[in-house]
C-alpha cells in the first residue's frame, strides 16, 4: 500500500478521499467541526507534517511560541526528535511560562484570534512558509493541497482557499502554528514586554494599561494584514492580582502537591482516604463559590475529576448529570470516572436519559458515552439490558456516528441476531465509507462460533469493497496463525 501511495504522489495522480465529519461541542450547543481523513490520507498528512516539522522548527523566530507534534510513533522517527517533548508537554511549558511573567508584570493581556482555523488564507499561508526557504517546497504544496481537499463546502460549489480543516492530526496544527511566525517576530521586537503563545492563544505581560491598549491596537492591525482579527469578546487586560486568580496559580500549586501525595500513596499501596476527602471538599467548595466558571477554572475542575477517578472520590448524581450536560470539555473525564467506579450501573439510567433527552447535540458526546459504556464492567442483569436497549433505540443508525455507536455497543451487549440485523439494514451507508466498512468487517469475531457466520461473510463479500474484506481477512489470518501456534 505504501508503494502504491508513493507511485500516486510521484506521478501527480494522488487525490484525497472525502473525509467524514465529526461535531464536537465547545459550549452552549456551538460545535467545532472536525474532519477524520481516510487511513491513507492520514498517513500522507502525518508523513508530510513530520518532514516539514524537522525543517521548520529551527526557523521559529522565538522560543516563546510553544508547539510540538503529538507524542506518536511517527514523530519519534524524526532525527533528533525527543519523544518526551510532545504536544502535552508543549502546552504545560506554555502554562509555566504564563505563571512566570504573570507574577512579574503589573498587567497581563489574555487574548486569542477569532475563528482562527476558519480564517486562514492558503495564499497568505503559502507566502509565509515560502519565506522560510524550505528545501522541500513540493512537500509543502502537497500538504496544503491535501488539507484544502478536506475543507467543508456546499455540494458542488466552487472551493474557497480559506480555512484549515480541524483534525486530531499534526498537519493542520503545524501550519496554524507557523502562520503566526510573523506575529512572534512582531512581539519579540517589542521591548519591556513578555509573552507566550500556544497556537492562537496569546498572553502578554506589560507594565501599564496604556501600554496594553497600544500593544493590542498594533497587534490587531498586524493580524489584519493577514485577514484575521483578535477576538474582542475574549480579550482581557488583567492586573497582577487578577491574573493570578485568572490563571489559578495558587490552585495549580496546591493540586500539584495533591497529585504528588496521591501518586506516592498509590505506588506505596497506602490508603488515600485523606486525599479522597480533599478532592470531594475541593469540588464542593469550588462549585459553591463559582470558582470553576472563571479563567482557567475549568482546567482546575478537570484535574479534580481526574483525581476523583484515581482515589475513588464520590460525585453526586446531580453533579454527574450537570457535568455531562453543561460541561462539554469535562465529559471524557467524567465518563472515565463513571466507568471505573465500583458500581457504574447505579448511574446507567442517567446516561440513558441523556441519549433520549436531546441534551447531547454533538457526535463527540455520543461517542464518548459509547466508549465508556463498552469499557465499563456492568452486570448482566435485566436492568442493565433494559437501559442498554433504550440507549440503542435512541441512536440513528442511518447516520455515520449513530451507526458507529450502535455497532460498538451491540458488539458487546447485543445478540448475534441484533448485530446481524444492523449490518444488513445499513449496507447502503457503510459500503461507501472506509471507516464504517472497517467497523462492519471488524464485527466478524462475534460470528466465529455462530450459526450466522456464513451469512455475515456473504454480506461482506456482496458489499464488494476492499475495506471490510481486508479487515475480515486480517482477523481470519490471526485465527489461522493462532491455531498453527497452538499445534
Amino acid at each position: 500500500m505504501c508503494t502504491t501511495i508513493e507511485a500516486e504522489v510521484l506521478s501527480g495522480a494522488y487525490i484525497p478521499h472525502t473525509p467524514i465529519r465529526f461535531l464536537s461541542e465547545k459550549s452552549k450547543g456551538l460545535c467545532r467541526q472536525l474532519v477524520i481523513p481516510s487511513v491513507k490520507d492520514a498517513l500522507v498528512l502525518q508523513t508530510l507534517s513530520d518532514a516539514l516539522w524537522g525543517e521548520i522548527r529551527s526557523k521559529a523566530p522565538t522560543k516563546k511560541s510553544f508547539y510540538a507534534p503529538g507524542d506518536h510513533q511517527f514523530s519519534k522517527l524524526i532525527k533528533g526528535h525527543s519523544a518526551e517533548y510532545g504536544s502535552i508537554n508543549a502546552w504545560l511549558a506554555f502554562q509555566q511560562s504564563i505563571f512566570g511573567f504573570a507574577m512579574h508584570k503589573n498587567y497581563v493581556i489574555v487574548t486569542d484570534i477569532a475563528n482562527y482555523y476558519d480564517s486562514i488564507s492558503y495564499d497568505h499561508l503559502r507566502n509565509i512558509l515560502a519565506d522560510l526557504s524550505l528545501a522541500r517546497e513540493q512537500a509543502l504544496d502537497l500538504l496544503i493541497y491535501t488539507l484544502s481537499c478536506m475543507l467543508w463546502q456546499p455540494d458542488y460549489m466552487p472551493r474557497v482557499p480559506v480555512g484549515l480543516p480541524q483534525s486530531n492530526l499534526d498537519a493542520p496544527r503545524l501550519l496554524a502554528h507557523c502562520f503566526l511566525f510573523e506575529i512572534d517576530e512582531f512581539l519579540s521586537n517589542k521591548t519591556n514586554i513578555d509573552f507566550a503563545r500556544y497556537m492562537d492563544d496569546m498572553d502578554i505581560g506589560v507594565d501599564s494599561v496604556s501600554e496594553a491598549k497600544a500593544l493590542l491596537r498594533d497587534l490587531d492591525l498586524a493580524l489584519q494584514t493577514r485577514q484575521i482579527r483578535l477576538n474582542g469578546g475574549k480579550t482581557k487586560i488583567l492586573s497582577d492580582s487578577e491574573a493570578s486568580r485568572y490563571f489559578k496559580v495558587r490552585e495549580n500549586l496546591l493540586l500539584d502537591k495533591l497529585a504528588d501525595r496521591i501518586d506516592a500513596n498509590i505506588s506505596g499501596r497506602r490508603p488515600v482516604v485523606g486525599e479522597r476527602r480533599a478532592v470531594e471538599l475541593a469540588i464542593r467548595s469550588g462549585i459553591r463559590r463559582g470558582s470553576f466558571s472563571f479563567g482557567n477554572g475549568e482546567k482546575i475542575f478537570k484535574r479534580l475529576i481526574n483525581f476523583a477517578r484515581q482515589v475513588r472520590a464520590e460525585l453526586s448524581d446531580e453533579l454527574f448529570v450537570e457535568l455531562l450536560c453543561d460541561w462539554p470539555s469535562l465529559r471524557q473525564s467524567t465518563l472515565a470516572w463513571w466507568q471505573s467506579g465500583v458500581k457504574p450501573e447505579a448511574r446507567l439510567q442517567y446516561l440513558s436519559e441523556l441519549f433520549s433527552g436531546g441534551a447531547l447535540v454533538d457526535d463527540a458526546a455520543r461517542m464518548d458515552a459509547t466508549v465508556a459504556l463498552v469499557a465499563a464492567r456492568l452486570p448482566n442483569d435485566d436492568f442493565v439490558k433494559g437501559q442498554i436497549a433504550k440507549i440503542v433505540s435512541n441512536l440513528d443508525q442511518k447516520s455515520v456516528w449513530g451507526f458507529y455507536a450502535k455497532a460498538w455497543i451491540l458488539s458487546k451487549y447485543g445478540s448475534d441476531d441484533e448485530v446481524m440485523r444492523l449490518i444488513e439494514a445499513t449496507v447502503p451507508l457503510w459500503v461507501t465509507q472506509e471507516h464504517l466498512s472497517r467497523v462492519a468487517g471488524g464485527l466478524f469475531p462475534r460470528f466465529v462460533r455462530s450459526p450466522l457466520r456464513s451469512k455475515f461473510e456473504a454480506v461482506i463479500r456482496r458489499a464488494g469493497n476492499p475495506w471490510s474484506m481486508s479487515v475480515l481477512q486480517f482477523i481470519s489470518n490471526l485465527r489461522a496463525e493462532r491455531k498453527d501456534i497452538l499445534r
